[in-house]
């Protein structure tokens, strides 16, 4: 079975390199990583740049319970469908739980 290497992973997930921001979630509960995730979301808003943004949480354990996976994952969707985030991935399992996205910034069309 055919395998990507490290190189061919960064060209599909759009990662060529470390992230501009990263937003640790990791120990939080969902309602706070949700508003952590809204906060960021309305502070982008502002900004005329694109910004790349690691988003990590606690990683899903033998006894861990429910992860904030599913939780992050679709307010990370809903935030796609209003163009508030350009492309969402999970992160590489080697390099932990959570999510790599990009947000546009306000020179992508944003005049108000």
């Amino acid at each position: 079975m055919p395998f990507l290497d490290e190189r061919n992973l960064r060209r599909i997930s759009g990662r060529t390199g470390p992230a501009d921001y990263e937003l640790d979630l990791t120990g939080v509960d969902a309602e706070h990583a949700r508003v952590a995730i809204e906060r960021m979301l309305e502070r982008q808003r502002f900004r005329e740049a694109p910004r790349s943004v690691v988003i990590r949480i606690d990683p899903a354990g033998p006894d861990s319970g429910e992860t904030l996976f599913q939780p992050v994952g679709r307010q990370l969707v809903a935030a796609m469908k209003q163009g508030l985030i350009s492309r969402c991935r999970p992160l590489a399992p080697k390099d932990g739980a959570g999510f790599t996205i990009e947000l546009p910034g306000r020179g992508d069309g944003g005049d108000d």
